[in-house]
């Protein structure tokens, strides 16, 4: 359709000054105009011969007058059949990597392209605790504005602008984007199914606790699940630390940047000699970078993951990330009524894995489970946020309201789930009065713990402002 087709390549005449092309591509866009020219050139040459050859001259003459106006008229004739042949050709491939809106709720699916650097663009933050679906939501993200979204920890010397995801303040997590993000929008998912996703991807990736360890596993990201000993131990390490986490990441953003951790926690886990902020210590300060360098931590919008990849309200909840971005400076959205077709279309064409791969390889999600102790604990939390985000203040808060609404779903799963689990309680392990102690060398083993051993952070340069957290032990 013609009106279809000019709107689409006006909206490509936009794209084209914001996004670029990997190099290969831009490699082959480059070679293509000369083989252009030289395929005319041929064609003339050889249409020349021929006329010549099995014309005679004086005819050729009479019909053309000269023979620069033969050369000519044959070029003309050879420039428009390359133009009108080759032509759709370019312009299918610039358009090739962008979702295309096609009209009346239909769409084609393409892979996203990158921003480029120096480019004015408002830029949005994606914020969510590890394991909670950031996969998926960049996916359909993508899918959604033909924009790259960028990793807040790979790729650092690539320009981190336009679309970013982050599990920052979490200690997984860096703020890597200086000042060129203006919004965010909090991931959340229930923490029953974080937690054994997050474990799983630091079982891919080594349990790195360096780039460049984690630069050498990204082949194995979202190809296989953890250990079973390892979820084990890491659990029952961790546990009290990281459901308290998946909170503390919900408050950071929903209070605009209530820091958690204690200065000079330079890696915001609460490991000794720090400790997180309780109630006592209220009213915590405000980060620096919510403070500085962004307009508001505070997010435009809850996305739930569970409702992300439903397929029956799935493209309901993609519309939430559409409205965000939507009539933001140099952002490119679909149409409200091609989203459906998007959504659906970024599950079945991106070429990327997701947390379902991880089931063609060795256990089901559903095998990484808690104990009933800590299923009470996680039950437990999620009572106190349901209470704490639908009284007072955020009453009839819109983003509260929507997180209240997912932590009700969260509360009755992990109800039924421990109703079977004290029907058919689990066998309980032998008392190993060891434990304890097994868990702090598993995790020190793997590089995760004694992050800040005296002899650290005495090399640090900043012994002398928390050495009086350190006593002689």
């Amino acid at each position: 359709q013609p009106s279809s087709f000019f709107l689409l390549f006006a909206d490509s005449k936009l794209r084209s000054r914001l996004l670029t092309p990997s190099k290969k591509e831009e490699h082959s866009k480059r070679l293509l105009v000369p083989l252009v020219l030289i395929s005319i050139c041929l064609i003339c040459k050889m249409a020349r011969i021929a006329l010549t050859r099995f014309i005679p001259k004086n005819n050729i003459g009479r019909f053309f007058g000269k023979q620069k106006v033969m050369t000519i008229v044959l070029c003309a004739l050879a420039a428009l059949v390359m133009v009108s042949t080759v032509g759709p050709f370019i312009i299918r491939r610039k358009l090739r990597k962008m979702s295309i809106y096609l009209g009346d709720g239909d769409c084609e699916w393409t892979e996203a392209l990158n921003t480029v650097a120096g480019t004015d663009i408002y830029g949005t933050l994606f914020a969510s605790y590890p394991g909670s679906g950031m996969r998926i939501t960049w996916q359909q993200t993508e899918g959604l504005t033909g924009i790259r979204v960028y990793d807040d920890f790979f790729q650092l010397a690539t320009p981190k602008i336009g679309l970013v995801k982050t599990q920052y303040p979490h200690y997984e997590g860096i703020w890597s984007y200086g000042n060129g993000l203006d919004q965010v929008i909090l991931v959340i998912r229930n923490p029953r199914w974080a937690m054994p996703s997050y474990l799983t991807l630091l079982s891919e990736l080594e349990f790195a606790h360096t780039w460049q360890i984690a630069y050498g596993h990204l082949p194995e990201v979202f190809t296989k699940r953890a250990d079973m000993d390892d979820w084990i131990k890491w659990r029952d390490y961790r546990f009290a630390d990281e459901i308290r986490l998946w909170g503390l990441h919900i408050d950071f953003y929903m209070e605009n940047g209530a820091q958690y951790w204690m200065p000079y926690d330079f890696e915001r886990n609460g490991q000794w000699p720090f400790r997180f902020y309780n109630a006592s210590d209220e009213p915590w300060p405000q980060d620096y970078h919510c403070a500085h360098d962004v307009e508001s931590c505070y997010p435009r919008a809850i996305v739930s993951y569970e409702r992300l990849k439903d397929p029956i309200v799935g493209p309901t909840e993609l519309k939430k990330i559409a409205a965000v971005l939507r009539n933001k400076t140099a952002m490119t959205v679909m149409p409200d009524d091609g989203i459906n077709c998007v959504w659906h279309d970024t599950w079945i064409k991106n070429p990327y894995p997701n947390n379902d791969d991880r089931d063609k390889n060795g256990l089901p999600r559903t095998a990484y489970n808690f104990t009933l102790a800590q299923m009470y604990v996680i039950e437990e939390k999620l009572v106190e946020y349901k209470n704490k985000y639908s009284t007072g203040r955020w009453e009839f808060n819109t983003e509260a309201i929507d997180l209240v609404q997912n932590f009700e779903i969260y509360i009755g799963d992990v109800r039924a789930e421990i109703d079977q689990m004290e029907e058919n309680p689990p066998p309980t392990g032998a008392p190993n009065a060891n434990y304890t102690q097994e868990l702090v060398q598993w995790y020190n083993s793997k590089g995760k713990g004694n992050r800040y051993s005296k002899g650290t952070v005495q090399n640090m340069g900043i012994w002398d402002l928390v050495k009086h957290l350190y006593d002689d032990h």
